[in-house]
């Protein structure tokens, strides 16, 4: 049976620690009555050393186990912690054998979570390193100074990425559990669990929502700048204009931003909308042109262009990539064109393969890969993270000057099948030759869906034919000057 512990910790929200109990036990109790099955997961709370909890003011909870009593598990949610002013939780010490024990839950295959400023309990286990994540309104700006290597992001109600789920709206624990449920149980469940709970998870209206007090938070110039630059919307904004509703001058405006973020009037107007695209790119369907509007540029090309500059991949390439970090591998690739199109079945099956494989999607700009199987990881040394989003011709590095680049490509273009042999370049730097084979999949109705690539890697042969040249071409010489 699926496990799920909730983590009671010291210093935590009382209500977010009920609060998922509450919500975890009506929904498998509703789950239970629709379905007349058995319980769809065992529930558990659990401290580091089975002993009650006390949140941030001062009550007193029971658990049902100390974390020592409980080798492995499916999930660990975390509850909210209580925050002071500058959005620093108010008790961060005596953690660190509870964020252990989560991390090693999550190398064992669990999905571990937080409820808004718990991020940080995620964040001290290291689990918050190199991952997009997101957290109450108040904690941003610190979980950012005290988790460097994190990427929060701002207005989003929940983002997973990598089997870490975050989320910031204010009751945003029933997200949470909600989403748990989802992501173990499935969306028949999850459905269920939602009607149970009468809560409209996953509407994060209030995630955005700023405090009156914050403002008076660590930087509250920095703050109210980018609370301006977001609430302008579709409508220009410049430095002139920023400075105006920041009630200083563009000096001013200018001098302050550099002391406190390093930048302009305008590379800080741009990365706070590149911010808010990112946002929309993860948690809405709406077209790259549309949410360019929405994020507050002017056109598509500037977007685009301004887009890679500070996000490094293309927006089509960045949604892609956010997919893969918040859904199973085997249905990556399948989100946009058909729920059921490649079942998980065949995800196993191609992972078996001795030869990589890879699934690009013409249908996003540059064409970015969003499949790649096990073989091509351990062909390439890449991983999921680094290949997933991107273009394969990122394993050619700067040796660009390659016929067989010249003529993929063109097959490519005419959506014809090709095979053509490759300098490639793995992540650690090393040569190796790839066979590769492009073949376009098409449905029924002959739309191109995928391009399929499947990798051989031929650096022995091609190392032997070389040699091969090199010996002929000794003995020809020899041969020619014989007497």
């Amino acid at each position: 049976m699926v496990k799920i512990v909730i983590a009671g910790i010291t210093g935590c929200l009382g209500s977010a620690f009920i609060g998922l109990a509450d919500t975890l036990a009506l929904a498998r109790e509703a789950i239970v009555h629709a379905t007349g099955e058995a319980p769809p997961f065992d529930l558990l709370t659990a401290s580091s050393n089975g002993a009650r909890i006390t949140d941030g003011f001062g009550r007193s909870y029971a658990v049902d186990a100390s974390i020592e009593e409980i080798a492995c598990c499916d999930a660990v949610l975390a509850p909210g912690l209580q925050v002071g002013e500058g959005g620093l939780p108010t008790s961060l010490t005596n953690l660190s054998s509870i964020a252990s024990w989560i991390r090693r839950q999550h190398s064992r295959g669990a999905l571990v979570g937080a409820a808004g400023a718990g991020a940080f309990i995620l964040g001290e286990g290291g689990l918050l390193d190199g991952r997009r994540c997101t957290t109450n309104w108040r904690s941003v700006e610190e979980l950012k100074r005290r988790y460097p290597r994190a990427d929060p992001a701002r207005g989003a109600p929940l983002i997973e990425d990598r089997r870490v789920v975050t989320t910031a709206a204010p009751l945003s624990w029933v997200d949470l559990a909600l989403h748990c449920i989802q992501s173990l149980c499935g969306e028949t469940a999850a459905r269920i669990a939602a009607d149970a709970t009468a809560f409209d998870g996953g509407s994060g209206q209030d995630a955005a929502y700023v405090p009156t007090g914050y403002l008076a938070g660590a930087n509250p110039f920095l703050i109210e700048a980018e609370r301006i630059v977001r609430q302008a919307g579709e409508r220009a904004l410049s430095a002139t204009d920023l400075a105006h509703a920041l009630s200083t001058s563009e000096r001013t405006l200018h001098r302050r931003l550099k002391e406190a973020s390093g930048e302009s009037p305008k590379s800080f107007i741009d990365r706070v909308r590149v911010e808010t695209a990112r946002t929309l790119l993860e948690t809405s369907e709406k077209s790259v042109k549309e949410l360019a509007g929405d994020a507050g540029f002017t056109d598509e090309a500037s977007f685009r262009r301004i887009f890679r500059r500070y996000a490094g991949v293309a927006p089509g390439a960045y949604r892609v990539l956010a997919r893969a970090r918040s859904h199973p591998k085997g249905h990556v690739f399948a989100i946009r064109k058909s729920a059921e199109l490649i079942p998980e079945i065949l995800t196993r099956i191609l992972d078996s393969c001795v030869n990589g494989v890879t699934l690009a999607d013409p249908d996003q700009e540059d064409a970015p890969i969003v499949y790649a199987n096990r073989e091509f990881e351990r062909i390439t040394g890449y991983s999921q993270e680094d290949i997933i989003g991107h273009n394969c011709r990122f394993l050619q590095g700067n040796d660009r000057d390659q016929e067989g680049r010249a003529r993929a490509r063109e097959a490519v273009s005419k959506r014809e099948h090709v095979e053509v042999t490759l300098r490639n370049y793995r992540k650690d730097g090393a040569l190796f030759y790839n066979k590769l084979n492009i073949t376009p999949l098409y449905d029924t109705q002959g739309q191109l869906l995928y391009l399929l690539g499947v990798q051989y890697d031929v650096t022995a042969q091609a190392r032997a034919e070389a040699e091969i040249f090199t010996l002929k071409a000794r003995l020809a010489a020899l041969a020619e000057n014989k007497p």
